[in-house]
């Protein structure tokens, strides 16, 4: 599965990419067509990658509740990830999270790739709340949370801000 904004792709990881990721191989990465600095995939997300890898056999593939590549188009470089914490649960709620490179923050390609996917989440009739964490001192994820349209905090504990999206496309999710 693709997504495209005007800079970026978004590419769903199958099979091939996690293994890859889980081994930091950069050849792997190559033959699947994409070039990546040695910040991606970060510890974070190959401590998940095993959750991603579980799922994707349990669904036989992706269904794009999953982790997410995101492709920095004019180099056809991998600058971070997004994706979902997994397939929306009885209640139709889905966690939504991201991370960008550090060599390519502050560019807007977080907030660009995560609203591509909270439009392409809305348009599924299963959907029906979309929440996001981040850690109270992360400041940068929390400013782009408000931007993307995700309410004040929800609830908060010692170690995350609990979020709920309220953005113009939530109508539709009712």
């Amino acid at each position: 599965m693709k997504l495209e904004t005007p800079r970026l792709l978004l590419v769903t990881m199958d099979l091939p990419m996690i293994d890859a990721a889980a081994r930091n191989d950069r050849q792997a990465f190559e033959s699947l067509g994409y070039t990546c600095s040695d910040e991606w995939p970060s510890a974070d997300f190959r401590e998940a990658l095993p959750y991603y890898r579980e799922l994707m056999v349990k669904n036989n593939g992706t269904r794009g509740f999953d982790s997410w590549i995101v492709v920095e188009k004019n180099a056809n470089e991998i600058v971070g990830g997004v994706g979902f914490i997994g397939d929306p649960d009885p209640e139709g709620i889905i966690e939504i999270g991201f991370g960008i490179n550090e060599s390519h923050r502050r560019k807007g390609y977080c907030y660009e790739a995560a609203k591509a996917l909270l439009e392409w989440a809305a348009n599924h009739d299963e959907v029906k709340r979309i929440t996001a964490r981040c850690e109270p001192g992360n400041l940068s994820s929390q400013a782009v949370l408000e931007k993307l349209g995700f309410a004040t905090q929800e609830s908060e504990d010692e170690e995350m801000l609990h979020w709920v999206y309220r953005g113009e496309r939530s109508a539709q999710m009712k």
